[in-house]
């Protein structure tokens, strides 16, 4: 396959793209290819090289943000002209349909936010901890300069306790953070695949 019918069997499997990604992909791959032929191969062997039509257009919209893969989708999608009793099987069925897409719809954004506040809350309380133990350090530091008695070193010791502890649960706080947008963008890489299997079928 020569550089023009590959870049455009690729441009076929890009349908409902905006013009400006699919050419702004194309170029990457176009210059990709040239690349290869100034290395000495041939422009067969450098296409070859490249990948199938079918890999790179699963690739470049594995690459799109989300909303914007499903907006392609969705434009791409050819228009369906219902029939009677699919509409009425949509109007008796919505009772039923409806409320368990927008429960799903719901448990889904609730997920997400529950866990963004578990990783806020947990920041804070580490920001709160070091925070705090600053404070009293210096507090009892200057305390102990004017004239404080003994019970001031208790005071140091729980400050720097506490600093402690904001230190060694800042790791772990950074771990759940880490984790939590590894999920997502795990999640994520599944709706995409979902997408562009159904689009290849489509196809």
């Amino acid at each position: 396959m020569n550089r023009n019918d590959f870049l455009q069997a690729v441009r076929e499997k890009l349908k409902g793209l905006s013009e400006e990604d699919i050419n702004k992909a194309l170029e990457f791959y176009e210059e990709a290819i040239s690349d290869r032929m100034e290395e000495g191969l041939t422009e067969d062997q450098a296409v070859a090289a490249i990948g199938t039509p079918d890999e790179i257009a699963n690739q470049i919209m594995m690459d799109m943000p989300l909303p914007k893969l499903m907006k392609a989708q969705a434009k791409a999608k050819p228009k369906k002209s219902f029939k009677a009793w699919e509409i009425v099987l949509l109007v008796l069925g919505f009772p039923l349909w409806f409320p368990l897409m927008l429960t799903a719809g719901i448990l889904a954004l609730t997920f997400v936010i529950v866990l963004a506040v578990l990783v806020i809350a947990f920041f804070i309380i580490v920001a709160a901890l070091g925070f705090a133990g600053i404070v009293t350090l210096v507090a009892s530091i200057t305390t102990l300069i004017m004239g404080g008695g003994t019970a001031i070193v208790m005071q140091m010791g729980v400050a720097v306790f506490a600093m402690g502890l904001a230190m060694l649960l800042f790791f772990p706080a950074k771990a759940l953070t880490v984790w939590m947008i590894e999920l997502v963008g795990k999640f994520s890489k599944w709706i995409k695949g979902k997408i562009i299997s159904r689009k290849n079928k489509e196809a």
